[in-house]
């Protein structure tokens, strides 16, 4: 598993990714950290949903900045930056989380050209998601938002809630369940006793 995350790293660094490394099962609201821990560890989002928010100070009310889809970094930048973290991450749904010993992981990469190369790969595609995300906010074209959503997490689509996924895309559950049976109706998504997705036609309004 190591060996996908880190496709640079020669088989001693994958030993020593090994060794300062743990592989956790998480549940549904598990805490990963909370605002204003230390980072002593680098987290790395295998499969399931983790949700990023703040808590206000005036009423102690939480405000949700972003959702982690599987295969990136978590809070990795506060490990980087040796802040603590600013923000509290939770999982959303059930999933996996491999955690890294932050001081022998820094430790590791600073050695390691390709490794710090493949990690600076990691934060640019990283920023592009978040841009993507902002992007998606402010996009009114509900038909793209959930075809770009199944493209890229199929998976995910049929695992989460639906009033969840609306809540990603930033739709009402009304108007994405809405738009949901068009899709159906139009053959974009077919359900029989195995759900299926229509890859073109979810293409053909990507590019529209």
């Amino acid at each position: 598993m190591l060996d996908k995350i880190f496709s640079s790293a020669t088989a001693d660094q994958l030993k020593v990714l090994e060794k300062i490394s743990l592989l956790e099962e998480k549940k549904k609201g598990d805490i990963i950290f909370l605002e204003g821990d230390k980072p002593d560890f680098v987290y790395y989002l295998i499969n399931g949903v983790v949700k990023i928010y703040k808590t206000t100070a005036n009423n102690g009310k939480e405000v949700t900045l972003n959702y982690i889809l599987p295969k990136a970094f978590i809070g990795e930048f506060a490990v980087f930056k040796r802040i603590d973290f600013p923000f509290s991450a939770e999982m959303e749904t059930d999933g996996e989380i491999i955690k890294f010993r932050s001081d022998e992981f820094l430790n590791l990469v600073r050695k390691s050209s390709d490794l710090s190369f493949e990690i600076i790969q990691y934060m640019a595609d990283k920023i592009k998601k978040n841009y993507e995300y902002c992007e998606n906010l402010v996009e009114k074209n509900v038909r793209k938002k959930i075809a770009k959503f199944l493209k890229e997490h199929e998976d995910l689509f049929f695992k989460l809630n639906k009033n969840k996924i609306a809540s990603i895309l930033n739709v009402t559950p009304e108007t994405f369940s809405r738009t949901l049976k068009e899709m159906k109706k139009e053959g974009l998504i077919i359900e029989r006793t195995v759900v299926k997705i229509n890859r073109e036609k979810l293409e053909d309004i990507l590019i529209e």
